[in-house]
């Protein structure tokens, strides 16, 4: 059928691409449209030498959303931007900062974007003890409002699920005591790397009707409660996996870890509230089909999943 056509980038900016979502993204740019002009842009100046070897005809770049200088040197002359911030990032800065640096650049045609909240909620939904202390569950909406008003072509691609790689956080409860330490939750998943595809396959197209679009994602086949996930593990692991969804236990054991990774304090507490919220307020998930349908193929199911990381799940050593 005839739709609107846009022009694919023959050039592409990748934001995270040390990362689980922005690295898939510049693997299927690279091997997908090889004539594209790839910039990796990363925040770590330790990453540049692996991006570089990993992918040779690349420019890799440093930039922070929050240096404004570097983003106007990041995206000089780029017509595709694949855009993915870091947990609890200060949005009206960053997003302000991009809206800015794409504006004097004056060559984008497609940005899209990952955000990740129910679909069909606003800002205030978001009770005021979680929007104050700047977590993704407010400061997505910030993005996207900001995005919006600056009127560039912009594609969100919502994650309307949790990745697949957040299991390794629970990874060690599981070698030590199988024991599968979690929120109890009910949502569904994703792969990452289906993620950042599916992103690559957005700015590659030629289809303009994805201009302005707030596209849900998951992988269409997997909706399930914490419980069923332990289940799923012990048919997997061919073992048998508890579920341990205590508040208690969590902090105890991943809070300090979870503060570590997002580089400030409370992010544990942060992260067992707000999925409480989620539970209990927030409009239920549903499943789509929506990257079926731009992959072409089944996404990876959460069973694939554990399957393929199997060995990151084994007994720890001297176990009885």
């Amino acid at each position: 059928m005839e739709y609107e056509k846009k022009p694919v980038p023959k050039s592409i900016a990748v934001f995270g691409a040390a990362g689980r979502m922005g690295h898939p993204v510049a693997e299927y740019v690279n091997y997908a449209a090889p004539e594209v002009k790839l910039r990796l842009i990363t925040s770590s100046h330790g990453a540049v030498a692996t991006l570089q070897a990993k992918f040779p005809n690349a420019e890799v770049i440093v930039a922070d959303y929050l240096d404004a200088a570097s983003l106007d040197v990041a995206l000089k002359d780029i017509e595709g931007i694949f855009v993915v911030t870091p947990s609890g990032i200060d949005e009206e800065c960053a997003m302000g900062n991009l809206v800015a640096a794409v504006g004097s650049a004056g060559t984008a045609k497609h940005i899209v974007r990952i955000v990740g909240y129910v679909p069909e909620t606003s800002p205030d939904h978001v009770p005021e003890s979680l929007a104050k202390r700047g977590g993704d569950g407010s400061q997505h909406y910030i993005a996207k409002a900001v995005l919006t008003k600056s009127k560039l072509p912009v594609t969100y691609l919502n994650c309307g699920a949790t990745l697949m790689d957040n299991f390794l956080l629970a990874a060690e409860g599981i070698r030590q005591s199988d024991t599968f330490i979690y929120p109890p939750r009910d949502i569904p998943f994703v792969d990452a790397r289906d993620l950042g595809e599916v992103g690559a396959r957005l700015l590659l197209s030629d289809d303009a009707r994805h201009i302005g679009q707030f596209h849900t994602m998951n992988n269409g086949q997997d909706h399930l409660l914490s419980e069923e996930v332990a289940a799923l593990m012990s048919d997997v692991f061919k073992r048998k996996i508890i579920h341990d969804g205590s508040r208690e236990t969590f902090l105890a054991v991943l809070g300090a870890l979870l503060d570590q990774r997002a580089g400030r304090a409370g992010e544990g507490e942060y992260r067992w509230d707000f999925v409480q919220w989620e539970n209990n307020d927030a409009v239920a998930w549903s499943l789509n089909n929506f990257a079926e349908r731009i992959l072409g193929r089944k996404p990876v199911t959460l069973r694939e999943w554990f399957m393929e990381h199997k060995s990151f799940f084994e007994p720890a050593p001297g176990r009885s």
